[in-house]
């Protein structure tokens, strides 16, 4: 289906960034795991295509609330 763990590794974020941003999702998308991968893997992707920045990434979720 998809590696989320090479797009971890692809998106230049630190492990702490990528802990933050996971727990955004969380906060946001409660316990669904597939929902949190899901949009987890959305973010990371548009990392990867230049879509969006680091910063843009880790912001994103936090407007949302």
């Amino acid at each position: 289906m998809f590696d989320l763990e090479e797009l971890k590794r692809a998106s230049g974020l630190s492990r702490k960034q990528l802990t933050d941003l996971e727990a955004q999702l969380r906060t946001e998308l409660g316990e669904d795991e597939l929902m949190v991968e899901l949009h987890l893997m959305r973010v990371l992707e548009a990392l990867q295509q230049g879509w969006i920045t680091g910063a843009e990434a880790l912001s994103v979720e936090a407007k949302a609330s």
